[in-house]
């Protein structure tokens, strides 16, 4: 998590002392997120979406979401018609893996 929190920071070109600032807490408790040593409150997690403009699925590493999280959160804001033909473009990909293998 502590890792993509400095990654989103970063992408805004703005310092630990700025975030920190934002955020209204110390610069030492922000630094300590960071680094990982302190992990943020589920309300300053929500506050650092916020400013970073990132979803708050963002921050969490991709081990904490399973793999059907991660199908669902692609399908978010598509159209129904949109999600059969993407549901479609999967069977057919793993018909054509699942074909490869028994060959």
């Amino acid at each position: 998590m502590h890792n993509n929190i400095k990654t989103a920071r970063k992408e805004l070109k703005i310092s630990q002392l700025e975030m920190s600032e934002l955020l209204n807490i110390s610069r030492q408790s922000y630094i300590d997120i960071e680094n990982g040593t302190r992990v943020p409150r589920s309300d300053l997690l929500f506050n650092i979406s916020l400013i970073t403009n990132k979803n708050i699925t963002f921050f969490y590493n991709e081990h904490h979401l399973s793999q059907l999280d991660k199908i669902a959160f692609l399908f978010q804001g598509k159209t129904e018609i949109e999600k059969n033909h993407y549901i479609e473009l999967l069977e057919s990909l793993i018909k054509k893996h699942k074909n490869n293998h028994l060959s």
